[in-house]
């Protein structure tokens, strides 16, 4: 009997039960959000929501829940993409239908505590492509929500072990000046290239600038930059120009001020080679060529001295200028240059523009500590920047602004941006109009004055022969 009773119980018991699992959840709400980046709606249910998405096109989608609803709810929403939402009563189940006004990305969550079904609908669409260029070259295009507006970017990653070289080149080509990047990338072999430093309207270098220990330009202002000692690529902060010229038999020296730019009142300037076939001076004040070996080889005061690569031509005004008119051939010089870094010092390659983005992994923008003008350091813009993840793979990155398309980025985001990729260093080059990326004969952005800015420095990707 006992045995019985409680075959009975549990028999009740289970009979009572099956309902109850079989019970689907009640729709309790139907509620809306509207924010910069997405639409959001919300059903709120007193149990868990299951779900199939039953139709998406352009013009519609519609989800049907594992719910049910007592009447039909039209959602008030107005907004430039959503024609019109709702909830409808289909039998035992409900569903959702938005009406669309153009095509449009979603997401669903079925979310707990409480229960909960949310729909986001984007108002931007997100696109992501990703090439492998081979020999440790890679190409991204993404297309973003950059906190409700829209960004297109262009990423270059050459991975650790590659077969690449990264150099800079002059705009010019084989001289100090501008150029268009497609051009002139190809005129030197680089497959790739962004633009880097800064410069002035007559296309001197702003900011440091050093290849396989030659200096190309100079800056006294601590800035950050590209720097790759004994083949590792990483930021460097805080490095400042100090070069100066001694004259042994005169007992004295004078300070350099600048590199490969035009000498203005007072100046002291160093030309190299790379600045051209000469100096480009006027008559007002004395210019002495130095040999490779140090030694002192012409002297005049006629301006315009020839330069060749075999020499540098110190060229001054000024109180400057009577110190080297003392100068006589045979004499000797001693040039000494620095960055304050001994590492930097011996870097084959130092790229120098501003600010520093991110600081072991973490954004980090530098922009009062290294005095970064206000149309630079303030608002969104195209930008173009350099990345070195923890591995050593370094990033390129560009990304357009100033469109319907494309939003750009301010150095805050920018810097985020890099830490999202991996970077656990970042740097900002030139950006603006200058902002551009050339991959094999192309190029892969859309520049923002409409057409290729002329540039003084580009940042190539070059083969390694061999």
């Amino acid at each position: 009997m006992l045995k019985f009773l409680g075959r009975l119980a549990a028999a009740a018991l289970l009979v009572v039960a099956v309902p109850l699992a079989a019970m689907a959840a009640e729709v309790q709400d139907f509620r809306f959000s509207s924010g910069p980046s997405r639409i959001r709606f919300v059903v709120d249910a007193d149990g868990k929501i299951e779900y199939k998405e039953i139709k998406n096109t352009k013009k519609q989608l519609v989800l049907e829940l594992d719910a049910e609803l007592e009447d039909d709810i039209v959602s008030k929403v107005k907004d430039p993409i959503i024609k019109k939402a709702r909830l409808q009563e289909k039998g035992d189940k409900t569903r959702l239908v938005i009406d669309l006004n153009s095509e449009a990305q979603h997401k669903v969550l079925v979310l707990k505590n409480p229960d909960r079904l949310v729909l986001d609908i984007f108002r931007i669409r997100v696109e992501s492509t990703k090439n492998d260029m081979g020999k440790g070259l890679t190409h991204i295009y993404r297309r973003e929500d950059m906190n409700g507006l829209p960004v297109e970017v262009n990423i270059l990653e050459i991975a650790p072990k590659n077969r690449y070289t990264l150099k800079p080149f002059s705009g010019a080509v084989n001289k100090n000046g501008r150029g268009t990047l497609l051009k002139a990338s190809k005129a030197v072999g680089a497959r790739a290239a962004v633009n880097a430093s800064y410069f002035d309207g007559d296309g001197w270098i702003i900011g440091n600038l050093k290849l396989d220990g030659e200096w190309l330009g100079m800056e006294s202002q601590p800035r950050s930059a590209f720097v790759v000692a004994g083949g590792k690529p990483q930021i460097m902060q805080d490095l400042a120009y100090e070069g100066r010229a001694f004259f042994p038999k005169l007992g004295t020296f004078i300070n350099i001020k600048g590199i490969n730019r035009a000498r203005i009142a007072g100046d002291v300037v160093l030309y190299t080679h790379y600045y051209g076939p000469s100096t480009k001076t006027n008559q007002w004040g004395c210019e002495v060529r130095i040999a490779n070996n140090g030694e002192v080889t012409e002297v005049s005061k006629n301006g315009n001295m020839k330069i060749d690569k075999d020499s540098v031509v110190l060229s001054a005004h000024g109180d400057a200028a009577k110190i080297l008119e003392r100068v006589q051939v045979g004499d000797r010089v001693r040039l000494r240059e620095t960055l304050g870094s001994e590492k930097a010092d011996e870097a084959e390659l130092v790229l120098g523009a501003g600010p520093s983005l991110v600081t072991n992994g973490k954004a980090d923008v530098r922009s009062a500590e290294e005095n970064i003008a206000g149309d630079i350091a303030r608002g969104r813009a195209p930008r173009t920047a350099i990345g070195v993840k923890k591995d050593g793979t370094v990033i390129l990155l560009v990304v357009d602004g100033r469109s319907r398309s494309s939003a750009g980025m301010s150095l805050q985001e920018l810097a985020d941006y890099m830490v999202k990729l991996g970077a656990v260093q970042a740097l900002n080059f030139d950006g603006g109009g200058s902002s551009e990326m050339v991959l094999d004969g192309k190029i892969l952005n859309n520049p923002s004055d409409g057409r290729e800015r002329a540039v003084s420095v580009g940042l190539g990707v070059f083969p390694t022969k061999g």
